[in-house]
């Protein structure tokens, strides 16, 4: 017992030192979890020792994470814009399954190993393309929901994985080698099977659980400890259906994500989650053998598969489908890598229970996945240059769902044009609806575009850091530009390079840009901009007056001005 907890604790150790260098190179923390397995494991200094017992507790963590991705599953959000990712999903996951397993034989791989290859790369992470999409404030964004949607449609791919696996075997013993009933029996069954299972998660959840937490409502542990205890019935009637833990923990999650209960639990087990997680992490990264030089070779080519599969499926996948050949290749490049998932369903894979495949395809597959983790984390940080490399000319005279009206030449021009639409942006088009200016909007977020055209707006679907697109859309002939995205949002310009090529369109325009330090505002006078906001100067201004009022016993006339008007507020970005 000593032991474990010794292993235990070196593992915290080595995983939260190596965090701290993610998090300073920009790398996703998975990354530092694996390589501190590999440091503690057998390639590195052999400090573990008992990596089994390590294991077994990363099991657990495997459950807590799973659950907790069924929970987050948003149905009704799956529902919304499912329809729009479902062609895209579905050409993205079976091309990229078939160019791995053709990869995966011409590698000298066959029979299971190369389905489980093909399985693997077929498969995006979650985790890394969220995250990075939230710091890039590139959620709402158009490649934003499809990003989202692929990866939604995934999850349930994933689960149909899991459900299939026990049919992969031959239907047989496994361990003895000896079939008993035909593959498309052993199929159906396992359908059959991993159907009855769902029915009854969804029916139980639907009309006993519901009574159940009303009742342990009032007592927060209580309440938590009935989630678990829901999760580990699950996973139990999924093991004795021959099914894995992972599976149960999913459909667990799914079927009382609905309830309102699902965030409180969320946020409760999310602290065990990171513990078991971290544990889950570290222990693959034991599982890495050293690679020798062939290994090393066969991970970097699937490893381009991956990236070069996703262009290919993707890119013109999205396009077919409407949509502009930008969000194409930023679909692409923030899906290129492999997801935990693709572990998930290789380690369950090679678990005593199936003994489908060797740890060492693990192993191959783990390595994949550094790999591709790393690549497409440097590719999502210059995507936008890259789009602009591979889509030169991605302007609004291209085809997009979003069916913005776009402007033309021959109308008369708005005077004022505002050149991006994010919050602040937001709030202006209220006040100048308010005040019956006549204005334009260029922006490249699709849900944007979308609230602009119902409110009558004057949008133009484009990249802002073209300047065909902002030609396009008029920029030339407004007399007033306007930019009040600050830098940190912008994606493949800056206000610097705006203002520059705003004045090179439009000499006369005024011009107004914006910065967050009193030096780039400073450089952007310099450049020649008519006016520069500076939020956090124009905020500290306006408290000053407030703070004025206070003194005068006058805020409540504020606060209720304020109450009764926010509400009145017609934002497109919320």
């Amino acid at each position: 017992m000593a032991h474990g907890l010794q292993d235990i604790l070196v593992c915290f150790l080595a995983a939260t030192v190596l965090a701290y260098v993610a998090q300073w190179t920009r790398q996703p923390l998975v990354l530092a979890y694996i390589a501190a397995g590999v440091l503690l494991g057998p390639i590195g200094f052999k400090l573990v020792s008992d990596p089994d017992e390590v294991q077994q507790l990363s099991e657990m963590g495997l459950a807590f994470m799973l659950f907790i991705v069924g929970l987050e599953v948003d149905v009704t959000r799956l529902l919304s814009i499912g329809k729009r990712a479902t062609p895209v999903t579905i050409v993205q996951v079976f091309g990229c399954a078939a160019l791995g397993w053709l990869a995966a034989m011409a590698l000298g791989y066959r029979g299971l190993e190369s389905i489980y290859i093909a399985m693997a790369v077929s498969l995006s992470s979650t985790m890394i393309a969220v995250k990075m999409l939230s710091d890039r404030a590139e959620l709402e964004s158009g490649h934003g929901q499809m990003i989202m949607g692929v990866l939604l449609l995934q999850d349930l791919v994933a689960i149909a994985m899991l459900a299939l696996q026990p049919s992969m075997g031959g239907g047989g013993d496994a361990a003895a080698g000896t079939t008993t009933q035909l593959p498309w029996v052993v199929a159906v069954l396992s359908l059959v099977k991993g159907a009855g299972l769902v029915a009854g998660a969804i029916l139980l959840s639907r009309f006993a659980l519901p009574l159940l937490f009303r009742f342990v409502s009032r007592s927060p542990e209580v309440m938590l400890l009935t989630a678990l205890s829901w999760c580990f019935l699950i996973c139990s009637a999924a093991l004795r259906l021959d099914f894995s833990i992972a599976m149960g923990a999913l459909i667990a999650g799914v079927s009382i994500a609905a309830f309102p209960y699902a965030l409180d639990v969320i946020a409760k087990i999310r602290g065990l989650r990171t513990f078991f997680v971290t544990l889950f992490f570290v222990s693959l990264g034991m599982l890495l053998k050293m690679p020798p030089m062939h290994t090393v070779v066969i991970a970097l080519v699937l490893s381009l598969v991956v990236i070069v599969s996703r262009f290919l499926t993707v890119w013109p996948t999205v396009k077919v489908c409407g949509y502009t050949p930008r969000m194409g290749v930023l679909s692409s490049i923030y899906l290129a890598q492999v997801s935990e998932f693709g572990v998930i369903v290789a380690l369950v894979g090679s678990s005593a229970q199936y003994k489908h495949v060797s740890t060492d395809l693990v192993s191959l597959i783990v390595l994949v996945l550094i790999i591709t983790s790393i690549a497409s984390t440097y590719m999502i940080e210059y995507s936008h240059r890259l789009a602009g490399l591979l889509v030169p000319r991605a302007t609004t005279t291209e085809a997009d769902k979003s069916k913005s009206s776009v402007m033309v030449h021959d109308e008369a021009p708005a005077p004022v044009m505002l050149i991006g639409c994010f919050r602040v942006g937001s709030s202006l088009i209220h006040e100048l609806r308010q005040a019956y200016i006549d204005f334009s909007v260029v922006d490249f977020s699709q849900h944007v575009n979308e609230r602009l055209n119902k409110l009558g707006v004057k949008t133009v679907y484009g990249d802002i850091s073209h300047m065909d697109t902002l030609e396009h859309a008029g920029a030339d002939k407004a007399q007033i530009l306007i930019c009040s995205i600050a830098d940190d949002f912008l994606r493949g310009t800056d206000n610097l390079r705006l203002l520059q090529t705003l004045r090179k369109l439009n000499p006369a325009a005024k011009i107004i840009v914006t910065s967050d330090s009193i030096e780039g505002a400073t450089r952007l006078y310099t450049e020649g901009a008519d006016y520069v906001v500076m939020p956090r100067v124009l905020v500290a201004r306006h408290l000053m007056e407030v703070i004025a009022e206070i003194g005068a016993g006058e805020l409540k006339e504020r606060r209720d001005i304020e109450v009764e008007h926010l509400p009145q507020r017609v934002e497109v970005v919320r």
